[in-house]
């Protein structure tokens, strides 16, 4: 049976404790991780966030791990690609998020993504002949993947596989967006990103002491979960997490989709430390616009054009930066000359909502048609 350790800790001054419990229950840190390996640990470094904001993994989680690496024998490296825009200023990002100061007080090297280079690799998806993937994730021997627990607006749910898409270097990732513009083509491809991965992976921690609700994955409202979880079998965890969190109830998760997993696969987990029942996970929100995901087929078929969201600019909060023109993959934002702020063309926008995962300002929000106003109510 896979296992899965679930923890309550409160806050982050536990959190090294709190690692080393998750990883001691599933048999220790020498069970994942030989003396001399080199090991990357991937947080979730989206954006350049204040750890508060419940954006980005904590630094207190990454010290954590970061010491049980060490105290393996192994050497750990730390690393990330941020969303497009913001891998142009990656020392900024690292600044503001606190992993700057946690690598060079664990003596830790830190790793650009981009700076390292790149090489193409086959990963057998259909619509991207090639992903470019980070030298730093390929010549390592294990990757141990830290993500936040957090909502995605064209995802549903963002955990342990979807923060394997930071794998791929700066703005390739918006590319990729055009490439596989449909939700399910998406989920293919961090399906299969995660396939190729997986033989890397020694375990993923996911950070849900502070988590973000709704309209994530920086948009979101931020809940206080008391949660650390971990387990060998990404797939595994996310399906577990979805599920408690009410996922399979009320929303549709399509990478879960692809590997096919049921409510069946989730009877063979085995569940070490604290019970889900000891967590507040009612009425846990998931992103308006994944709300169409449950509309039934028949009828997106024959109303399909009429149910639609696509994203708007906020005019009151938007200071026309222009990060969300830099994050479109169709170059469907623009600033007329004398216009103070852009506007979305909606002929070719393809709804992927990089707009608003990236937006720094939280500026960009949803314009909904008439039927989905109603269904939403």
């Amino acid at each position: 049976m896979t296992k899965i350790s679930l923890l309550k800790r409160a806050d982050y001054n536990m959190a090294e404790n709190a690692v080393k419990e998750a990883v001691d229950l599933l048999g220790g840190i020498s069970s994942f991780v030989k003396p001399g390996e080199k090991i990357l640990i991937k947080p979730n470094l989206l954006s350049p966030k204040t750890p508060d904001k419940a954006v980005t993994t904590h630094p207190e989680i990454v010290r954590g791990i970061i010491r049980l690496v060490k105290s393996a024998g192994a050497v750990a490296v730390v690393g990330d690609s941020p969303g497009g825009v913001y891998s142009e200023d990656i020392n900024n990002l690292w600044e503001v998020t606190g992993i700057a100061d946690v690598c060079k007080e664990e003596n830790a090297e830190l790793v650009s993504f981009e700076a390292a280079g790149s090489r193409e690799i086959d990963i057998n998806d259909a619509n991207i002949k090639k992903a470019l993937f980070s030298k730093i994730v390929l010549d390592c021997d294990g990757i141990i993947n830290l993500p936040k627990l957090k909502t995605h607006t064209l995802m549903t749910f963002t955990a342990g596989i979807k923060n394997f898409y930071g794998v791929i270097p700066g703005l390739r990732k918006v590319e990729y967006h055009k490439l596989a513009s449909k939700n399910e083509d998406f989920a293919r491809l961090l399906a299969n990103i995660y396939l190729f991965l997986k033989n890397k992976i020694r375990f993923t921690l996911i950070d849900g002491i502070l988590a973000m609700e709704g309209n994530g994955p920086s948009s979101g409202k931020i809940r206080k979960m008391d949660m650390v979880a971990a387990c060998a079998d990404t797939l595994m965890l996310d399906a577990f997490l979805f599920d408690i969190l009410g996922g399979n109830k009320t929303a549709k998760n399509h990478v879960l989709e692809v590997f096919g997993i049921t409510s069946e696969d989730l009877k063979h987990l085995t569940i070490i430390g604290d019970l889900p029942g000891n967590f507040n996970l009612d009425n846990f929100t998931f992103p308006q616009a994944r709300k169409l995901d449950i509309v039934p087929k028949p009828i997106v078929k024959i109303l399909g054009k009429f149910l639609w969201v696509k994203p708007i600019i906020n005019a009151a909060k938007c200071i026309g930066c222009m990060s969300c023109a830099k994050s479109c993959p169709v170059q469907a934002i623009e600033k007329k000359d004398k216009e103070k702020r852009p506007s979305v063309i909606y002929e070719k926008c393809i709804t992927c909502f990089c707009c608003h995962e990236l937006c720094p300002y939280k500026a960009i929000d949803f314009k909904k048609s008439m039927l989905v106003k109603l269904f939403m109510q």
